[in-house]
């Protein structure tokens, strides 16, 4: 005798009977299926860079469509399995070891972490424990609208027979079903920055300014954002910070900053970290990444060479207009 199913809820692909059809008498035929359905629980919304989890929970919508007879009971027992089978084939909706992967079909700048994810068996009407899919959103992500695909599959019970009262026995047909769900999230606006130009004339010993423009690359306005520097050997400096203020989406800012250059800083390009802080659209304060902006340190030339250098240029000029003069008085004489 093949065995019921007690608690459907927790039933597992091992606690499906196998396909058994020896039973001649079939008294109805139930025409429907599970239907599954899926939504979000909790928000939706996250920053480009998250690293988050999605609770994804089901629901059963299944129907029963309506029955035919197959066979008509010619006796009492016969009446008794026939009414026996037709509420068993009630179980027609109910949705039995469900399986679910999330798929990024549409190339949403998006990593999905977790593989197959167990959603339990579902009757008619029944709500699902959350699936749990964990993803990780990519830091340059564009602001929008995403859609995954939830692949599900189960199984769910075809057809039954019902034979021998009083001692019952049944047999019981599964197919497996594929079914495939929307699961969209949104990657919510925010202010992005960017380097775009670093001008500083240094050489060792120097105090001079820097400015760095910074750009809002991003889709959100930023306000009241204050650019700052953060300097190491052979730089120094009492001025880290600058004012930018407000800076909408496509806009620069050129920031100004007083650094000191250490006499042995040796001539080569260095890197200053930077940053800006602002307030996003919804008040919140938020800090940009880290950004790079190269500095030059240019090679310092002795007084010594400069003096020889513009004695040499002297020399020249010297030359230049005593050759000249030359001419010119020779020209006249022959005039």
């Amino acid at each position: 005798m093949v065995l019921i199913f007690a608690a459907l809820t927790h039933a597992t692909s091992e606690s499906i009977p196998a396909n058994i059809w020896e039973f001649t008498t079939d008294y109805y035929d139930v025409i429907g299926e599970p239907g599954l359905s899926a939504s979000l629980v909790g928000d939706n919304e996250y920053d480009a860079g998250d690293t988050a989890t999605l609770f994804i929970q089901l629901m059963n919508d299944g129907l029963v469509f309506g029955f035919k007879t197959e066979e008509t009971p010619s006796d009492a027992d016969e009446s008794i399995d026939a009414q026996t089978e037709l509420d068993k084939e009630a179980d027609v909706t109910t949705a039995l070891n469900i399986r679910g992967t999330l798929e990024n079909d549409n190339g949403a700048p998006v990593k999905i972490l977790s593989g197959v994810q167990q959603g339990g068996s579902l009757r008619e009407g029944e709500v699902s424990t959350p699936m749990e899919f964990d993803i990780e959103i990519f830091d340059n992500a564009p602001s929008g609208t995403y859609e995954f695909t939830l692949n599900l599959t189960y199984q769910y019970q075809y057809d039954v027979k019902v034979d021998g009262y009083p001692d019952q026995e049944y047999d019981y047909w599964y197919i497996t079903k594929n079914q495939t769900l929307p699961v969209t999230i949104i990657v919510k606006p925010k202010a992005s920055f960017e380097v775009e130009d670093v001008i500083a004339n240094t050489k060792p010993g120097d105090q001079t300014v820097l400015y760095i423009t910074y750009k809002n690359v991003g889709d959100e306005t930023a306000e009241d954002a204050v650019g700052r520097i953060s300097v190491v050997d052979p730089f120094s400096t009492t001025d880290d910070q600058a004012y930018i203020g407000t800076l909408t989406p496509g806009d620069s800012y050129q920031a100004k900053y007083r650094i000191k250059v250490d006499g042995n800083a040796l001539p080569k390009t260095y890197g200053i970290n930077t940053e800006v802080k602002f307030r996003d659209e919804r008040g919140d304060i938020q800090i940009s990444d880290v950004m790079k902006a190269p500095v030059k340190v240019y090679e310092d030339i002795p007084f010594s060479e400069k003096v020889g250098n513009s004695a040499y240029m002297l020399v020249v000029l010297v030359i230049a207009g005593a050759s000249g003069l030359y001419y010119y008085k020779r020209r006249g004489r022959t005039e």
